[in-house]
């Protein structure tokens, strides 16, 4: 005798994403939400990413034993007044505070936060910035000052 086996997928669907990553279990209010001035600014704001995405904390830090995976950052190209407007409003409705002018023309690394929390602030910094930041904390470690200094 042999036994005989199907395996059967079920698909279900139980809620519904944003673009933005918020979740709904109803597909109306998913819609509705979409059509939102926050939904509007957030579509904005992705235009100004370098490569039109965020990227987990730990694709940047990895290398350096630290990062999250459920954590975001993003880098963002402000090429004029306008993109530093758009920035902002997206600041301001996630309470990361406000970018200066001095920004624009620049691309800064940004933190956005996790999908259920993009209330973080900016920590705002270019490439060069971060790169003079990395060599100041590794100065600290290879060649400590001593107490009399």
């Amino acid at each position: 005798m042999k036994e005989l086996k199907t395996t059967k997928t079920i698909e279900e669907i139980y809620g519904y994403q944003a673009s933005d990553g918020k979740f709904f279990e109803d597909k109306a209010e998913c819609k509705k939400y979409e059509q939102t001035a926050e939904m509007v600014i957030y579509n904005d704001f992705k235009r100004l990413m370098v490569g039109g995405d965020t990227f987990s904390e730990n694709q940047i830090w990895e290398n350096y034993g630290y990062g999250s995976d459920d954590f975001s950052l993003a880098v963002i190209e402000i090429k004029d007044e306008a993109d530093l407007r758009i920035a902002n409003m997206f600041g301001e409705i996630h309470k990361k505070g406000t970018l200066s002018p001095d920004v624009i023309g620049k691309r800064i690394l940004v933190s956005i936060g996790n999908e259920y929390n993009y209330d973080c602030g900016w920590f705002a910094r270019t490439e060069e910035q971060l790169i003079e930041d990395f060599k100041k904390d590794i100065a600290k470690f290879f060649h400590p000052k001593k107490e009399s200094d």
